[in-house]
């Protein structure tokens, strides 16, 4: 009788994968096989059983932090921040010689100071004019002298209609006018509501101490902006 061929050795559960025939453990982890190449990680053969899978423990949860991005540094479009509550004043472009505005340094965010400016004037004795406000934003609520004019008379009424003050600012007696440049009232308002309006005089005049009414003379005022 012809002798029988040896029998194919039986799966070995004690070899390391892609030895010995195709174990159990072997087509566990050969989805693994590229990921333990890049990780420098091999399999041998020895008393201790597996060599280096440990390695690949550590190096397969790295690869999943890089692909996520880090865990961290990534962010979606960061939500717009409210409007900060406040009055900001934009005086538009001051003439050489003549009167402008400007948001004065005790502003608050519900309290304006407006400031009427002198600007490089001669021989300033007195002055007049309408002021209009946006009355839907501000409520006036006093009128005060500056130092420029020294010791000036101010009267200030409200006008025909809502937000316009008339004003009149002038000196006393025999004596000259002012050279130069400086505040010459302040206007108090109160902000009553969000919104941009405009200032601007109506109706204005300047005169020197002789009572001549000031040539080359400039008015200009400007725009507000109102945040509460």
């Amino acid at each position: 009788m012809r002798p029988h061929p040896p029998s194919p050795p039986l799966p070995s559960h004690t070899l390391p994968p892609g030895e010995g025939g195709t174990s159990s453990r072997s087509w566990l982890f050969g989805w693994w096989r590229p990921l333990s190449r890049l990780g420098g990680v091999r399999w041998e053969r020895g008393s201790g059983g597996e060599v280096g899978g440990w390695r690949l423990l550590l190096f397969v949860p790295l690869l999943l932090l890089l692909a996520c991005g880090g865990g961290g540094g990534g962010g979606g479009p960061t939500e717009p921040q409210p409007p900060q509550a406040g009055i900001v004043v934009t005086p538009a472009s001051a003439p050489a010689t003549g009167v402008s505005i400007a948001s004065g340094a005790a502003t608050t965010r519900s309290t304006l100071i407006l400031e009427i400016r002198a600007s490089s004037v001669n021989d300033l004795y007195g002055l007049a004019f309408d002021l209009h406000y946006p009355s839907n934003l501000l409520q006036l609520v006093q009128a005060s002298s500056g130092a420029f004019l020294g010791n000036a008379t101010l009267q200030s009424a409200p006008g025909t209609g809502t937000g316009v003050l008339i004003v009149g600012l002038s000196k006393l007696g025999a004596v000259s006018g002012t050279n130069g440049s400086g505040v010459l009232m302040t206007l108090e308002f109160r902000a009553i509501a969000t919104g941009t309006g405009a200032f601007s005089f109506d109706k204005n005049s300047a005169v020197s101490s002789t009572g001549q009414t000031i040539t080359n003379f400039g008015w200009s005022a400007g725009t507000v902006q109102v945040t509460l």
